[in-house]
Formats: structure tokens, sequence, C-alpha cells
């Protein structure tokens, strides 16, 4: 009978703590919440959430409830607003309804909400490409609906076909970024977008530019943890992981 017990206690001890160990693991994974207009987001950030151990949520259309809302941002390390639709311009400030394209005005004021919930947290954030444009609106700041009729620009920021296309960016000395980019403070990035920073907030830098001075990253230095836009999608890098996008993420990561 001894023997018996002592080869269920070595066959069972192994498992439980090969499955303690799985816990430990995962409920030390930090938790970063994706928040976005669009269904579609989710296969890209899980191949970075993979390369980070991130424990990744996804949360998409408008939320209703304000203090479930501020449940769930209490809840996780750190946030990333992703890219999607257009914005109603009126929360700007602007009439120009003709050139905007798909736009949803409730969206727009459940994304701004969360967003100044994960500021009253003090929460980690990234805004990128609509997200970017979020976090300006937020501060005050404006857009440009329609690039190609509004922006005097001698760059496609979006094909006809409404398809990636690509330029460079310049890095200047305010982005945390700069030192970390090894002397090479032009990259060419992806690029996506008909809409554009019009007015910078007062509270954000203007940290990248592209050949044609549209505003392509932002900051806010007296954030106490980390916020930063970038008008590309790093997420989509052709390269996977590249250099940059593991620049941007390393940072993210870092504060969280």
């Amino acid at each position: 009978m001894r023997k018996f017990f002592r080869f269920v206690r070595n066959l069972i001890l192994p498992g439980v703590l090969i499955f303690g160990i799985f816990i430990f693991i995962k409920s030390n994974k930090k938790k970063v919440l994706v928040i976005g207009s669009s269904r579609k987001i989710g296969s890209t950030y899980y191949e970075i959430a993979s390369s980070y151990r991130y424990d990744l949520h996804i949360l998409t259309g408008v939320q209703t409830n304000k203090d479930t809302s501020r449940d769930i941002i209490k809840d996780i390390d750190g946030v990333i607003f992703a890219g999607g639709e257009d914005f109603d311009p009126a929360l700007y400030g602007s009439n120009a309804y003709d050139l905007v394209e798909n736009y949803s005005t409730d969206q727009d004021r459940s994304d701004l909400e969360l967003l100044g919930l994960a500021i009253e947290e003090n929460k980690p954030i990234l805004g990128i490409c609509r997200g970017m444009q979020l976090i300006d609106i937020y501060y005050g700041g404006s857009l440009y609906e329609d690039l190609p009729s509004q922006f005097a620009g001698n760059i496609s920021h979006r094909s006809d076909q409404k398809t990636f296309t690509y330029h460079n960016v310049s890095f200047n000395e305010n982005s945390r970024l700069y030192n970390k980019l090894d002397g090479k403070s032009v990259r060419e990035v992806n690029s996506f977008h008909h809409e554009g920073i019009r007015d910078l907030a007062d509270l954000l830098l203007p940290t990248a530019l592209s050949d044609d001075g549209l505003i392509e990253a932002i900051e806010n230095s007296d954030y106490e943890t980390f916020m930063m836009g970038v008008q590309w999608h790093p997420e989509y890098s052709e390269a996977g992981l590249d250099d940059l996008t593991r620049i941007i993420f390393d940072n993210f990561t870092k504060s969280l």
C-alpha cells in the first residue's frame, strides 16, 4: 500500500508543480487592452503579445456603462488605442462633414471616455493611427479631415486604392525614442490614413514628421508613465517586428 501511495505521489506532484508554475507565469503576465472601432483588429496584436508575453484583451464597439468601463481600465496594465474610422468633426469644432468618410459619433465619444479613464488611472497609453488622433482631440487639438484636399503636402499618405503607401519620417530630439535609434533618426514607415493632425494640442509634443511636414508621432512628456502616438501602423510592419517596431513596443512594455 505504501508503494502505491508513493507511486501516486510521484505521479501527481510533478503535475501539480507544473500546473502551479503555469498559473504563476500566466498571472504575472501584463494585461494589455487593445481598444478599437473595428472587430477586425486582433491577429497582428496577438503576434506582438506573444513576443512580449502580454495577456492581451480586445475591446471593440461602443461602451455605454462608465462604471463598467472604469472597472475594465483599472484591471489592465496598459492600453493601446488602435486604428479605425474617421472622427466626427464636431468633436473639435469643425463642420467639414463632406470630407469625412465613415464615422460614428457614439464610438468617438466612447473612445474619448475610455482614454479619459485610462489617463485618470495613469495607465501607459500607445495610440496607433486613429489612436494618435484620438489623443490629440482629447487634449483639444484638431484634424485635417482629408489630407489630399486640405494639406499642401507632396506625399501620398494613402493610395488611391486605399492601401498602404510608404514614406520616411524624421524623429527629433523631443522623442523618448531618439536616443534609441542608433543615429538613424530617419525611418521608412507604412501609411494608411487620409485624416491627420492639423492643430496639435498644447500638452503634446510633435516627435516625428514626414518630409512634407505632417505630424507623424506625438508624446506627452508630462504624463507620468507613458503616452505616445504614431500615425503609421507598427503592428503591420512588413518585416514583422522590425527595429523601429521593437523600439516602440520595448518602451511601451517597460512602462507597464
